[in-house]
């Protein structure tokens, strides 16, 4: 342990009250706090002080600590003392006078914490500690906390340097590359037998350059191609004399005058990819009568509206490139016998929209190897995904005619299935979690075994550091899903250290300063989410369709009638889980007159009654929700609609609220992005989201949206009321903000931009692991598939 003087973070009269807070803490029930409980508390403890004062400097140091464990007559705290970096003291609080902190260890923090769960003879013979920190040495690391999430941009500042400093490695890496690529077992850009080596490459790119200077600049394409070959180039380097011109002066700068944007440009030219694998296993995956189903939501919209505009921008490189191939992308699922009223059954279906995109489902199969007819929860499907990515690997193999250029998986199991398949075939791997359990389910590693035998978080944990560590590179969204915000931990950095007691301690999990993360927003379909005011793009019929729902009558799948329906709607669209938080709005409604008297509530979320859902969680928040209803009185002012609408059907709902100058609410205790708030506001909705995860970096606040904390329902009904009375004194209120709203998403989440930046990405960190990082990375596969092996394996079969 290590002595800290509090002058390093704290000004000398904060001293005194940290102690005073700590002590006053720890005289609570609870001794083991998260972040959000611990400012609470302190924001009281500054209230009661007499006077009420503020201490500026013990305010952001307070902010910054994520946990306090009291333990023994000590605390410990994790300070966040720098974004992605944590330091963990240790307090003596009984001690006279006010003594320093000491600054100890990760392990040392795992062993207090099992401890803590476990009681003083937890830490009695072995524990398993996993470590994948030292494995990380075959790449450079990301120093700056601020370019986290921008890897591939430090990925080529690092490869251009290395190719200026160590020419002769990296020209000899880069000549090799461009000789053994092929796509689709053809020969692309050089003829090895014509050019065997970097010399004559080099003089004969000088000679296919000064020969293109003087061909006309519409000179066919063939009888570029015939002079290209007789120098020994082969097809692949553009559609014209200006495309393959520059193409070819990009490769002769790079080896002259190295430089990161050249090398960008250059690898961004090299057609690599044709067909695409896109693993996603869980839940219903299918185009109709799905979103809404247990596990089944926006990451089916995803998925779907990817495709539709990867397969258009390959098309477009490809035919840059000269070449005719014809894009193929599949997304592989489960097949669902038991399919309910959709296609899950199906083995392969067209993806609508797409010239050859498909849904390839396989099936889950017993330990008998008969099929499972129905569906399975994502946290019950872990003994089933090695079977499933070794049948799929035959079934894709056969589906596209060759092994896929590209593996995208998403989330834990689809990512594992990924890290199957990627290790099977060679091939890249991306990963994209959407949402990381850990961070969604408080405690879920602390007291893991209450949560088991229902979650299998063990499993999933275990699912996810594997996944992450054999990733080639990763996406996500938003930043914050990486290393957060500077007073709040990031979905992955959850990962970085944590025990689950009793079982493991991870000491160090994923390094988040690996250049293998970055952050590409998704979009939405513009033909779908449009702005209300254009009135010329929208369908009568769907219109009327819409208002239909919000003032019909009641069925199966629609509670209450609205009194008033003309009455601007507080509205908010979901799946029915606990982290979702539907309830908790319409508690927050229920509590409130003042924005009874303003809106009615709409929901569109799960099922209406318990018996409609075969999932406890969603039963769960469907009584909670009904008795809500009967306990605030909210009849005539709430209609919840429990069924699945057809995004063409949800983006005309989102126009009739904003015709009627309503709000949408995404009350959600932790989103990870917000495909729902994005899809409101283009559609020209003011929009009020909570500020935990990914809507943090969507909304600015008080711009062209609202941040909420969902926890704070006070707070929540305060700042609705606020925008509506604000509204009634300043009419141009509300459309200030829907304007500022539309402009958001036109200009930040499109889908042409995801695909330009996710081909980029496949090519350049294929060029990575061509040149380092599959050589590089043997320890570290060695270390995973044995921890794959004893860990992970071993107790999914227990299941």
């Amino acid at each position: 342990m290590k002595q800290r003087p509090w002058a390093e973070f704290l000004e000398p009269q904060d001293v005194r009250p940290l102690y005073t807070f700590l002590r006053r803490l720890g005289k609570g029930e609870r001794k083991y706090l998260l972040q959000n409980d611990i400012v609470v508390a302190f924001e009281a403890f500054a209230r009661d002080a007499a006077p009420p004062s503020r201490h500026p400097s013990l305010d952001g140091f307070v902010r910054r600590i994520q946990e306090v464990i009291y333990l023994n007559d000590h605390c410990v705290l994790i300070h966040r003392h720098r974004l992605g970096r944590d330091r963990i003291f240790r307090i003596a609080l009984r001690s006279k006078g006010l003594p320093a902190p000491e600054e100890i260890t990760v392990a040392e923090f795992l062993d207090l914490r099992d401890r803590f769960v476990l009681g003083d003879g937890a830490l009695e013979g072995s524990r398993l500690r996993i470590d994948f920190l030292p494995f990380y040495d075959y790449s450079p690391l990301i120093r700056d906390p601020r370019n986290v999430g921008k890897g591939i941009s430090f990925l080529n500042r690092h490869m251009s340097s290395s190719l200026f400093q160590n020419p002769e490695k990296w020209n000899r890496s880069l000549f090799e590359f461009l000789r053994i690529h092929c796509l689709g077992g053809r020969q692309l850009l050089v003829d090895p037998r014509a050019i065997p080596t970097q010399e004559v490459l080099l003089e004969r790119l000088e000679r296919a350059v000064d020969w293109l200077e003087q061909v006309p600049a519409r000179a066919p394409l063939d009888t570029l191609t015939e002079r290209l070959h007789a120098l020994g180039f082969a097809d692949g380097w553009g559609d014209g004399r200006d495309r393959i011109h520059e193409t070819m002066q990009l490769l002769l700068d790079l080896y002259e005058a190295p430089d990161s944007q050249t090398l960008e440009r250059f690898i961004a030219r090299i057609p690599m990819v044709s067909k695409v694998v896109v693993v996603s296993p869980h839940g219903f995956f299918g185009q109709e009568n799905v979103l809404g189903r247990p596990d089944t939501g926006g990451q089916v919209v995803y998925i779907l509206d990817q495709v539709r505009a990867l397969e258009g921008y390959l098309a477009q490189n490809l035919r840059q490139s000269g070449l005719e191939f014809l894009p193929q992308i599949v997304v592989l699922t489960r097949r669902i016998p038991e399919s309910e009223g959709t296609t899950c059954h199906v083995p392969r279906e067209a993806i609508r929209g797409t010239r050859n995109g498909w849904i390839v489902r396989v099936p889950f199969r017993d330990k008998e190897g008969n099929e499972i007819p129905h569906w399975i929860s994502r946290f019950w499907i872990w003994p089933h995904l090695e079977r499933f990515a070794y049948e799929a690997k035959e079934v894709l193999l056969r589906e596209l005619g060759r092994k896929p250029d590209l593996i995208i998986g998403n989330y834990s199991d689809g990512n594992l299935v990924a890290s199957i398949l990627s290790e099977e075939t060679g091939v890249i791997q991306c990963n994209i979690a959407h949402a990381l359990e850990k961070s969604k389910y408080l405690f879920s590693d602390l007291y893991w075994r209450d949560m088991e035998d229902e979650y299998h978080f063990s499993l999933q944990f275990t699912a996810d550091l594997l996944s992450m560590n054999m990733a080639d590179f990763i996406i996500t969204s938003t930043f914050q899903e990486i290393a957060g915000t500077p007073y709040v931990r990031g979905q992955y950095e959850s990962y970085h250290y944590y025990s689950m007691p009793g079982l493991c301690q991870v000491v160090g999990g994923i390094n988040l300063f690996h250049p293998k993360f970055n952050v590409i927003s998704p979009g939405v379909d513009q033909e779908v989410y449009f702005p209300y005011h254009e009135t010329g793009r929208r369908d009568p019929a769907r219109t009327r369709s819409a208002l239909a729902l919000l003032s019909g009558p009641e069925d199966e799948t629609v509670f209450g009638t609205l009194a008033d329906p003309k009455k601007p709607p507080i509205f908010t669209i979901s799946r029915l889980d606990r982290i979702k938080n539907v309830a908790g709005l319409v508690a927050c409604y229920g509590r409130a007159p003042e924005l009874q008297e303003a809106y009615n509530l709409v929901l569109v979320a799960g099922k209406v009654a318990p018996e409609q859902t075969d999932d406890p969680e969603e039963r769960g928040e469907i009584h909670k929700i009904h008795e809500l209803i009967r306990e605030h009185g909210l009849a005539g002012r709430i209609r919840w609609i429990g069924r699945q609408l057809p995004r063409e059907e949800a983006g005309e709902l989102y126009r009739v609220v904003a015709d009627l100058r309503g709000v949408f609410v995404q009350p959600a205790l932790f989103e990870a992005f917000g495909l729902t708030v994005i899809e409101a506001m283009a559609c020209g909705l003011p929009v009020f989201a909570t500020q935990f995860g990914g809507p943090s970096e969507i909304i600015r606040h008080g711009v062209d949206g609202f941040l909420i904390n969902p926890t704070r329902p006070d707070q929540v009904r305060e700042l609705l009321a606020c925008f509506h009375r604000d509204r009634c004194e300043r009419p141009l209120g509300w459309d200030h903000v829907s304007q500022n709203a539309v402009r958001r998403v036109q200009e930040r989440f499109t889908w042409q931009h995801y695909s330009e930046q996710l081909l980029k990405l496949t090519k350049l960190y294929g060029f990575w692991r061509y040149a380092v990082s599959e050589k590089g990375k043997r320890k570290m596969k060695l270390y995973a598939e044995t921890l794959y092996h004893l860990l992970f394996k071993r107790r999914a079969e227990e299941i």
